[in-house]
Parts: structure tokens; C-alpha cells; sequence
């Protein structure tokens, strides 16, 4: 009768793992660029439905509706964008819509010195200027603009100051 053992040796073992570490380092450096990527894709289309929210808000009610930072998602700040946003209506200040902060280090920086932003009840930007936001998820990685016009129709195109 023939003795039949199967299986992996100690020796088979360790070397299948150390060939997946090496597999595993190797791919790690393109991972992290895979989640940066996606961080900024979705901060950056956060951001888009907030602008397309607001402007669609001020054409249906008829009235002024602000963006503004806000670090308490409760009212406004002089915080930075990327600590959170919300939308209110201007006249009675009921808020809309709050947005936390954005993660992993992300920053949303608006390119003019105005804390705000404001849609007209026609839908337009208020003060009859376009506005900028740079949107960044790491130092030396591709960002994003956020470009909104002044007839208030927001898009974004690919930023490399990061």
C-alpha cells in the first residue's frame, strides 16, 4: 500500500507568502493613488450637488439662497470650506442643507477674498462674478476646480496646484 500525504511542506508555505508580501508591497504605492482618486471625486461631486441644490433652491422658492462655511453645520463661520458648508435661505436664514467636513485631508479653498456664496432667485450667481474653488486631497496629486459662472452653472475641471 502506497503512504500518499498531501499538502503544502513548511518550506512551500513560507515561500507563497513571502512571493504575496512582495506581490502586496508592490501594489500598495498605486492603491494609495486609487484612494486618493476617489476621495477626490467624491468630495468634488459633494461639493457640485451642494452648488446644483442651491441654485435649483433659489429658482423654486424665489429667494436669495446662501452657501457659506461652517464648522458646526449650524450656521456660518470663518472656517475653512473644507471644514464643512451648509445652504440657507437669506431672508428667513432656514437652513437647507448641511455638509461635514471633507476627509482625509482634503482642502476646498475659494479663490476670492468672499466667504459666500449667493444664487439669485433667476438662478445667478450674486454680484454678477464667476467663483473658484480648488479642491486638493494631497500635496504633489492632481486637484480639481470647481468653476461656477456667473449665470450660475457650476463645472469642474482638473487643477494641478495642488
Amino acid at each position: 500500500m502506497k503512504n500518499a500525504e498531501t499538502g503544502f511542506t513548511l518550506i512551500e508555505l513560507l515561500i507563497a507568502l513571502l512571493i504575496g508580501a512582495i506581490l502586496a508591497t508592490l501594489a500598495a504605492p498605486s492603491f494609495m493613488d486609487t484612494i486618493r482618486r476617489n476621495r477626490l471625486v467624491s468630495a468634488s461631486n459633494d461639493f457640485l450637488a451642494t452648488l446644483n441644490y442651491a441654485r435649483s433652491e433659489a429658482i423654486k422658492r424665489g429667494q436669495t439662497i446662501t452657501i457659506c462655511p461652517s464648522n458646526d453645520q449650524a450656521s456660518c463661520t470663518s472656517s475653512p470650506w473644507q471644514d464643512g458648508w451648509i445652504v440657507q435661505e437669506e431672508n428667513s436664514s432656514e437652513l437647507l442643507r448641511a455638509h461635514g467636513a471633507l476627509d482625509g485631508g482634503a482642502t476646498l479653498v475659494k479663490t476670492d477674498t468672499s466667504t459666500t456664496l449667493q444664487y439669485t432667485p433667476r438662478g445667478l450667481l450674486a454680484g454678477g462674478n464667476s467663483a473658484t474653488f480648488n479642491l486638493c486631497v494631497a500635496s504633489g496629486f492632481e486637484g480639481r476646480q470647481i468653476v461656477i459662472s456667473a449665470t450660475g452653472r457650476a463645472r469642474i475641471v482638473e487643477y494641478n496646484g495642488c
